[in-house]
């Protein structure tokens, strides 16, 4: 077994964007969320569309390009583009962003800048989802449900305490603001899909309206799938049957206050095998899956001072896992309830203005794992307890005029926050442990054009449940014992066990950190309307105290030898290392009303300190680039996308790592889309409301591998997805 990085998560809970800076975007419109407002302005800024804004990286809208770190935002059209089977397809031209775990969607998890599982926080709506697993993926979504989509590279702790060492990812799912234009009060979306690579079926229904002070938007979806085709030619054992759907009602009587209430489901009754991430053969169970989220936002602003956001929220996940020739039933349940509050208050004085955000949060996780095949019903390796997380944080974000007399614009952002957590299991010690979180980060840009960028820190990442108290059996192998007539003195089990052993006095990891880099921003450069983007940087993250999974496979020399003495194949723990990783990232476009150029370079290296050995679950380094032509005349347009990865040689420690080198070939990746949204060019508008967004993934159908996990990816798929939107009113 290969030591691997747990990927199990804890839970966090965010608010949601809060009032924009004076300077730099308006307050939100009466019925409008400030996130709404964001998503529709960052798709709808300029001829090109082209100019981003993130509210993560600040929880308040700011403009991405001068943000003082690296990140990406995905609007509604270019998510429609991508024809999404899960998450994963939103992120391919994203440098240093992956997903591991393999290509079935129940095992998926996300991986920034080589760190993963926990390490990585996914928010959506406002809400941490703090599923844990080491072999189930992280999400329960549904991606034609989403408005936007949002990718902060780098340790975030400042703001969301425990997790986002390698970074952020937030889904915005669609508001009835989303789909209702023209002054259209009500509309019905239907869209219908396929993916060959897996035989993929979708078929989903949206309704939405605004009435007065109210709008509401629903929808049910359905994805059914079979195995999934790979690059090697294999078919990779996986059988989806997924239902989603949400609600959300909002209600804002005035500008000073709004509420909305969402309602988020998912499940899919799946038949694989019990571990799905990789290859993982063997018996296929009967799976369940579900998740239930519910959640509000609720803002009051009654004076300049006071703009409270309070996201109170819930949350119910399950697997249960059942063997249909025995009927032995495997069952993991976690559920989160917590809440975050913060303020905004907006400052200016002599040439320096901005915005104070104050706040804080609590949440906490409840696990619960069950095996009827074994007396007592424990499940190996999914202990039953609980945690729960407590952070109170201040950040000022100011801009400053011709700082100490120079020229140009000085972005200054400090912030600092306190965070506790407390874990317990029966039959363990509890740990309880308190952080400090403090940043700065920084923009300076002299002229119009050009600026350079740094953030500096401590982050830091409470060990889980998953981790602290693992107990009960990890896998077996079989004993020579089981084939044939046993000889004298073998023992009765035909197996051999590697099992898990708690670690309770794990410790927490704390990342100090520091990123630079620039960019440059021209328009009008070739054409009227144009432009052109760039921004890179380079990062250097030391990391005490790793989580890792240190897995020892040894057996005692009497273990297949008489006397047979009772024996195990070795175990499997979570220890501490010390490490450190770097990388860098540059991404640049080229956008105008006829072609839009996207290129990306990503590379990351990471190893422990002090020793000779790599990290596992790094990427190789990337390189992206996309072509987009845009037909307006007949308002479509058509592209290719193509990935290229360098050779991966990587040496892990012998000691806790079988094998313990990893050789990969460089692979070429090549896809290719088109959108056709017919409107009045097109027979005087009697299409309007139709949109088709059709793609081939894999077009010449490489056999490769993103990261370690023993399995290729996809082959050549072709995809598409239908939809059309009937609207009414004025």
């Amino acid at each position: 077994m290969k030591l691997r990085q747990i990927v199990l998560g804890s839970a966090c809970a965010m608010s949601l964007a809060g009032a924009a800076l004076a300077d730099e975007a308006p307050a939100p419109k009466p019925g409008t969320s400030v996130d709404e407002q964001t998503a529709a302005e960052a798709a709808g800024a300029g001829a090109t569309g082209t100019e981003k804004v993130t509210v993560y990286g600040t929880k308040n809208p700011r403009a991405a390009q001068t943000y003082p770190g690296m990140v990406d935002v995905l609007d509604q059209d270019q998510i429609q583009a991508s024809v999404p089977s899960s998450p994963s397809d939103l992120v391919k031209d994203m440098p240093n962003v992956e997903f591991g775990g393999g290509p079935r969607r129940t095992g998926e998890t996300p991986v920034i800048r080589g760190l993963g599982g926990q390490d990585v926080l996914v928010i959506v709506d406002g809400v941490r989802q703090s599923w844990t697993s080491g072999h189930d993926g992280r999400f329960f979504l549904d991606p034609a449900l989403l408005a936007s989509v949002e990718v902060i590279r780098g340790p975030a702790s400042a703001l969301y305490g425990s997790g986002p060492l390698g970074g952020i990812m937030g889904f915005r799912t669609a508001d009835a603001s989303d789909l209702l234009h023209g002054g259209a009060t009500t509309g019905v979306r239907v869209a219908l899909g396929y993916h060959d690579v897996n035989e993929e079926f979708v078929r989903a229904l949206t309704g939405f309206t605004h009435q007065g002070n109210t709008d509401f938007i629903g929808s049910i979806g359905q994805r059914t799938s079979g195995d999934i085709r790979l690059g090697s030619g294999l078919d990779l054992q996986s059988d989806d049957d997924v239902v989603n759907g949400f609600a959300k009602l909002g209600y804002t009587p005035n500008e000073a206050f709004s509420i909305k209430l969402t309602y988020q489901g998912f499940t899919n009754d799946a038949v694989e095998p019990d571990n799905g991430q990789g290859l993982s053969t063997g018996t296929l169970l009967n799976k369940a899956i579900e998740s239930n989220q519910y959640s509000a936002e609720i803002r009051w602003a009654p004076t300049r001072l006071i703009d409270l956001h309070f996201v109170p929220y819930h949350i119910k996940g399950s697997v249960e896992e059942v063997d249909p020739a025995s009927g032995d039933t495997l069952i993991r349940e976690i559920e989160t309830t917590g809440f975050s509050l913060d303020n905004r208050t907006p400052f200016s004085f002599d040439g320096v203005s901005g915005l104070v955000t104050v706040g804080g949060e609590w949440y906490g996780d409840e696990q619960v794992g069950r095996d009827t095949s074994v007396p007592g019903g424990v499940r190996s390796g999914v202990p039953s307890g609980e945690d729960s997380f407590w952070g109170v944080f201040a950040q000022i974000e100011a801009t400053v005029q011709n700082p100490l007399g120079a020229p140009g614009e000085l972005i200054l952002i400090p912030g600092i926050r306190y965070d506790g957590y407390e874990a317990s299991s029966t039959g363990n010690p509890d740990k309880e442990e308190t952080a400090v979180s403090p940043k700065i980060a920084a923009t300076y840009q002299p002229v119009d054009w050009f600026f350079v960028f740094g953030n500096a820190g401590k982050a830091f990442r409470a060990p889980g449940i998953n981790e602290l108290y693992l107990s009960g059996v990890h896998f077996q192998i079989p004993h020579p014992c089981g084939f044939g007539p046993p000889p004298p003195g073998c023992p009765a089990s035909s197996f051999v066990a590697n099992n898990f052993v708690p670690n309770p006095n794990l410790e927490p990891e704390t990342s100090t950190y520091w990123e630079a880099g620039a960019g440059f921003s021209f328009d009008d450069v070739i054409a009227v309307g144009d432009v052109l983007r760039f921004k890179g940087a380079y990062w250097h993250q030391d990391v005490d105290d790793f989580i890792n999974l240190a897995v020892a496979v040894t057996f005692p020399g009497t273990c297949f030898f008489p006397p047979y003495a009772p024996c195990n194949a070795g175990t499997a723990t979570a220890n501490n290392v010390d490490a450190e990783l770097e990388g860098s990232e540059i991404e640049a476009r080229y956008d105008s009303n006829r072609v839009r150029l996207q290129l990306g370079y990503g590379t990351v290296d990471g190893r422990e300190r002090n020793a000779p050995f790599d990290l596992t679950s790094l990427p190789p380094d990337r390189f992206n680039a996309a072509f987009t032509l845009k037909v307006p005349e007949i308002d479509g347009r058509i592209g290719v996308r193509a990935e290229f990865a360098d050779d991966f040689s990587k040496s892990y420690n012998p000691v806790t790592s079988d094998p313990s080198t990893e050789v990969r070939d460089g692979y070429t990746v090549v896809d290719l889309f088109a959108t056709w949204e017919p409107g009045d060019n097109v027979l005087n508008g009697a299409l309007n409301g139709l949109r088709i967004d059709a793609g081939v993934d894999n077009v010449t159908d490489e056999d490769y591998e993103r990261t370690f996990e023993g399995v290729s990816e996809p082959g050549r798929n072709a995809k598409f997805t239908v939809s059309y939107t009937v609207l009414f009113g004025n």
